[in-house]
């Protein structure tokens, strides 16, 4: 009988206590609410953005964890997307909102943010959150961040004179991180992550449509068309009507240029390529065009006119050809610099980077002659 009442006074106590929790709980939920809505109020009769963000995160972190934490972390996040104020933001998330089941709409707010703590924040939700559309929007955003972190790092080392300018822009510590990370081992992540949003989480939606789509595409950008991924096949007529495949070429390196008369960028890039056709005639170098106007004849009359020796595939007479979407070619003029195994070794959108595009073909030229 002692048993049986010592039993009995524990598990009262117990719910005495879940009694009064709960209570605590409650109270602390509508104290921050309070707060939030007599802040946001003095907010939004002054709209002084800067003045505010210290109050509306030291408010999330006296209430971490509650709703009102994570609408002032919400609030900071669509006005600061990067700098100190939102790692700050996304620190706090981390520490206590990763596991929320409404956590991704805080997605959109992130951005494009290059910050470390990015990283950091969505494996935290992966790892922790229970909600499958929360999970696997945060593999697709991963993927999507990592692709970003590559780019901006292939863009600083290529411009080491600018590494001043890439401090103030980035931070000292993010711009030698990038500096220094292996880009292999972040393509690899991010394929992984796309391939992961396919295959447990195709059918979770977001606002342009379905993981299996988009992160399908994603994915196949990254297998295909990234650096160090596999060109995919071209199969085609050239502006001729003559019939043309990328794979013809193999052995050789190719630059595909993708262009039209209708594009002024793609036509200042015409005495370029000519150079380029003239210095590497004869050796393992093929410069083919992808053609986006609209008229086929037009077309041969500027291969005409233009004195454009090399072939060009025809991308349907539009811009939104069957080529140019596979090769997710959205702005003109796009140049890729291609091997002689097939396998992509640079992107350049607007052809901006002649130099470096000139110095990585010769070098390859070189390699393909010895072997």
């Amino acid at each position: 009988m002692f048993r049986i009442a010592c039993f009995l006074l524990v598990a009262v106590s117990l719910v005495q206590s879940d009694i009064v929790l709960a209570q605590d709980d409650n109270a602390t939920q509508a104290k921050a609410k309070t707060e939030y809505q007599a802040l946001l109020k003095k907010y939004e009769a002054n709209r002084q953005d800067r003045q505010f963000v210290r109050p509306f995160l030291e408010l999330a972190e006296a209430y971490s964890g509650t709703a009102s934490a994570l609408d002032s972390l919400t609030w900071v996040l669509k006005r600061f997307e990067s700098g100190s104020h939102a790692d700050r933001a996304i620190t706090l998330l981390i520490a206590s909102h990763a596991g929320n089941p409404g956590i991704e709409q805080l997605y959109l707010h992130v951005g494009n943010n290059p910050s470390l703590k990015v990283d950091t924040f969505y494996r935290k939700v992966i790892a922790i959150n229970k909600t499958a559309s929360a999970v696997g929007r945060a593999h697709f955003r991963l993927g999507n961040y990592l692709v970003r972190q590559s780019e901006i790092a292939r863009e600083i080392r290529a411009n080491p004179q600018s590494v001043d300018k890439f401090n103030l822009f980035y931070g000292a510590d993010l711009t030698e991180y990038l500096q220094k990370v292996d880009l292999k081992k972040i393509r690899e992540d991010a394929l992984e992550q796309f391939t992961v949003a396919v295959r447990k989480y195709g059918s979770v939606r977001n606002y342009k449509g379905e993981l299996s789509e988009l992160a399908g595409r994603e994915k196949f950008k990254i297998e295909h068309l990234s650096v160090g991924g596999t060109a995919p096949e071209i199969v085609g007529e050239d502006i001729a009507g003559k019939p043309m495949k990328l794979s013809d070429y193999r052995g050789k390196v190719v630059l595909l240029d993708f262009w039209g008369d209708w594009c002024v960028a793609c036509r200042m890039l015409l005495p370029f390529n000519r150079a380029l056709v003239k210095q590497f005639d004869d050796r393992p170098f093929e410069l083919l065009g992808v053609n986006s106007d609209s008229d086929r004849n037009y077309a041969r009359k500027v291969v005409q006119t233009q004195q454009i020796s090399w072939r060009s595939f025809w991308n349907g007479g539009s811009r939104f050809g069957d080529i140019s979407s596979e090769w997710a070619v959205e702005k003109w003029p796009v140049l890729y610099v291609i091997d002689a195994k097939g396998v992509v070794r640079m992107r350049s959108a607007g052809g901006h980077n002649k130099e470096e595009i000139y110095e990585l073909i010769k070098k390859l030229v070189e390699e393909a002659e010895s072997q």
